[in-house]
């Protein structure tokens, strides 16, 4: 088991070398395929001794042989990262059909990751292929018995919350909320896990969102001197934190208070939340952030503690 499991570390190394070519070459408009390596500052081919995963990134000191320009190091994190997550489906899956279809459907989120962190886009190549690989995963029974009408509803539902959402931004804002590629990957993610885990992997999304996003938009919002939508989106966040644990009140015999108090946090959010949009409008100002990372992120928890997960699903 100790050969197989670095011989797959390995493979996904490899496999993360070519990732990222693929995914900055899909960014460029360039062939992926079969066109060599090169630097993308000075466009000298590479040799196969100074492309060797991660090792050739350490003994180079992060540089270019012959330019001398620094090499990023998303090449290493990626090769590694793919390497570990390789290795965890044999570990888990061992020598399976179930196997190579997860190494599939990693490799693909991986390029999407990228593309989508680095400019906000994730191409159809990467996206659409999605769809139809989760169905016959589930038509196979990969995922599940009797998984394949979950995973077909999954789609639906995914595709059905971005898109409606997307056309609620742009009455609101005059921009969509989200990009089409996100409503694919939602797609996808419910054809691959089930209508059950996409709504785990939603709530998971929005939470992962909000932990880098919130700050950033605070930071933009202060940087424009927009007070008025800071001080509305303390004032959303202080609503959602009240609304929690008021149902608490509920627990020393106070129902009504419970509820008057859920109702006055919830007239409250809904004041904040108008003001944000209203200035938001006015500005043109959108802090637009790609929803591709945390979809992907959460895909990967459902991946690997599917079971886990399911406990907390109520339904």
């Amino acid at each position: 088991m100790m050969i197989y499991s670095i011989y797959f570390f390995v493979i996904g190394l490899i496999v993360g070398s070519f990732l990222n070519v693929m995914a900055l070459r899909l960014l460029s408009g360039e062939d992926f395929v079969f066109e060599r390596s090169k630097c993308p500052n000075c466009k000298a081919k590479i040799a196969w001794y100074d492309n060797i995963p991660i090792l050739s990134y350490i003994l180079l000191r992060a540089k270019c042989r012959q330019c001398g320009k620094g090499i990023s190091i998303q090449y290493p994190i990626v090769e590694l990262l793919t390497g570990l997550l390789f290795l965890f489906i044999y570990l888990n899956w061992g020598l399976s059909l179930k196997s190579v279809f997860l190494f599939v459907l990693t490799s693909l989120l991986i390029v999407i990751t990228i593309t989508d962190l680095k400019e906000e886009v994730i191409f159809d190549i990467t996206s659409i292929p999605l769809i139809p690989l989760g169905l016959l995963y589930n038509f196979l029974n990969l995922g599940g018995e009797n998984m394949l009408i979950p995973a077909i509803i999954g789609a639906i539902i995914g595709a059905a919350f971005f898109e409606i959402f997307s056309r609620i931004g742009m009455a609101t804002v005059g921009q969509y909320a989200f990009g089409g590629g996100d409503t694919i990957l939602g797609a996808a993610l419910g054809a691959w896990f089930g209508w059950k885990f996409l709504i785990a992997i939603l709530a998971m999304s929005v939470f992962f969102q909000a932990i880098y996003g919130i700050p950033i938009i605070f930071y933009n919002m202060y940087k424009r001197k927009d007070y008025a939508s800071l001080w509305a989106m303390a004032g959303l966040l202080f609503a959602m934190v009240v609304s929690f644990f008021s149902k608490y009140l509920t627990y020393l015999g106070e129902p009504l208070v419970a509820i008057f108090v859920i109702l006055m946090t919830f007239l409250l959010a809904g004041i904040c939340v108008y003001i944000i949009f209203k200035k938001m409008r006015e500005t043109q100002n959108h802090t637009m952030l790609p929803f591709g990372p945390p979809l992907v992120a959460a895909g990967f928890i459902v991946m690997f503690f599917g079971d886990y997960v399911s406990r907390y699903i109520p339904f």
